[in-house]
């Protein structure tokens, strides 16, 4: 399990959140030690996932989880931050995602959206090039563009933009492709000192509702 001082995707989220505020973390399942550092800082942290074997766990291990579908957000809480980590790109529907979202935050709160950022040059060659996917249920990606048109279509508007370079390491079956693999992720760390866009792996945007 990564911790944030070795994940910076993690590391960057939790930053963003002030202490002793009310959170929703959608996906917790999917990487509980995101849930557990948000769970520490907040005065409320409630977490919601359609993984139900890590729900329960979240639960047997003390945190207020729920199994409940990102498109279908039924809370009685409003929050002051909704983070959504990774999530984004895996939706059905991802409007219905955002309408859930704007019913639950407070009028100054905070949506936080990370997601692979297709401009970058190390997942464009993955995505295209290679013909290859981080993920096969990944179904949309995004760049800040086409990601900004959308939530925009839903009463939200852009607040921060950041990028995160990638992780360097070995990934893949085949040998030849996890040399490939390493190589990039070397190569985009060094290439994100001079332009983050081109060489940030993730992207990570903050919105606010929109108040016109």
């Amino acid at each position: 399990m990564k911790t944030l001082i070795t994940d910076k995707r993690i590391n960057k989220i939790v930053s963003l959140v002030e202490d002793k505020k009310k959170v929703l973390n959608i996906g917790c399942a999917q990487n509980p030690t995101i849930h557990y550092l948000l769970a520490k800082k907040s005065s409320l942290c409630i977490g919601i996932d359609i993984n139900k074997k890590g729900i329960e766990e979240l639960k047997y291990n003390g945190y207020e989880a729920y199994l409940m579908n990102a498109e279908k957000i039924n809370l009685k809480e409003k929050f002051d931050y909704i983070i959504a980590g990774e999530l984004i790109e895996h939706l059905s529907n991802p409007g219905l995602f955002l309408e859930s979202c704007l019913k639950h935050l407070e009028e100054k709160g905070e949506l936080i959206i990370t997601t692979p950022n297709i401009a970058s040059l190390f997942l464009y060659l993955l995505v295209v090039s290679f013909d290859k996917t981080q993920d096969p249920t990944h179904v949309y990606y995004f760049d800040k563009k086409n990601l900004q048109i959308l939530v925009e279509r839903y009463n939200f508007k852009i607040n921060n933009v950041y990028y995160i370079p990638p992780e360097i390491k070995f990934h893949g079956q085949d040998i030849f492709f996890k040399i490939f693999f390493f190589l990039t992720t070397f190569l985009a760390n060094l290439g994100f000192i001079f332009s983050q866009r081109l060489f940030g792996s993730y992207l990570l945007m903050v919105f606010k509702k929109n108040d016109k």
